[in-house]
């Protein structure tokens, strides 16, 4: 019972976090706390996209700063994070912007900043950020 409850509250904390960006009024502090967690999670999920990024065995966000509000309720979140990559022990410096759209639609725009152990990863020109 518990779960479902918590399901609930988290759906309705994200159907109304973009509405509640939109206006003046500010977010709660579970409703921000909620939308913060979506955020990290998609930004990560395109960073894995885009730099072809296998599963992680660990994820540090040395920085992580959000821009102003914009009147239409989208944000910029500016990021610097390093990757560690289960099967190679590869860690990625990545620094970048992920650009989180009104409704939750998310893209990034990363570059790959310094790279140690494992083999160095190639990226194809038309896939570099």
């Amino acid at each position: 019972m518990l779960r479902v409850a918590a399901a609930i509250a988290i759906v309705l904390s994200l159907a109304t976090a973009p509405s509640a960006m939109a206006t003046d009024k500010p977010m709660g502090w579970f409703a921000t706390s909620v939308r913060s967690v979506f955020i990290f999670h998609s930004c990560t999920e395109r960073l894995k996209e885009k730099f072809n990024i296998g599963p992680l065995t660990g994820l540090e966000v040395t920085n992580m700063d959000t821009d102003a509000k914009r009147a239409d309720g989208a944000m910029d979140v500016r990021f610097e994070a390093i990757t560690t990559e289960k099967k190679t022990a590869r860690k990625t410096h990545f620094a970048g912007v992920c650009h989180v759209g009104p409704e939750g639609e998310t893209r990034i725009d990363a570059r790959r900043v310094s790279q140690s152990g494992g083999e160095i990863r190639r990226i194809n020109p038309g896939k570099a950020g």
